[in-house]
């Protein structure tokens, strides 16, 4: 006698709305990390040896700049890259898109345990560190739009 065990359609539809925010915040968050390096080494660095004075004002504006960025990122993100990381009943998530979301979800434990640290004042977060979360945030996202692009040649 076999039992055929099947997801209910709620837990299908809950699994397609974390992959596609966990995708979504994983591009976010290394948009985000890819301005901090950018900010840190192309306009506070030169900056700070040219015209220290001006460094902590132009470092807000960069700011603000890389927040609207990043938004516009994301909504890029939305709107052109509409089915990465959505399943549906007939497209079911195989191992490469398991491997994305893994690989995303370890670059959030990585800021997560940077965070902590940071909060408590226990370890300074270095570089390298963030640059680990990175390259996990970028394989992941990676992944899922190859896996995308192989369910879309598939179903063609």
């Amino acid at each position: 006698m076999f039992i055929q065990v099947t997801a209910h359609p709620c837990y299908r539809t809950h699994m397609d709305m974390f992959s596609r925010i966990n995708f979504l915040f994983g591009v976010g968050l290394l948009a985000a990390i890819g301005f901090y390096f950018a900010g840190s080494y192309l306009i506070v660095w030169p900056l700070s040896h040219i015209a220290p004075d001006w460094v902590k004002p132009i470092a807000g504006v960069a700011v603000l700049a890389s927040l609207a960025l990043t938004v516009q990122i994301l909504s890029k993100v939305v709107t052109n890259m509409m089915g990465v990381a959505s399943y549906t009943d007939n497209d079911r998530a195989g191992a490469l898109a398991l491997t994305s979301q893994t690989a995303i979800v370890c670059g959030h434990a990585g800021l997560g345990y940077m965070a902590v640290a940071f909060i408590s004042e226990e370890r300074p977060v270095t570089e390298p560190q963030l640059l680990v979360v990175a390259a996990l945030y970028v394989g992941g996202i990676s992944i899922a739009i190859q896996e995308w692009r192989q369910r879309n040649a598939n179903s063609k």
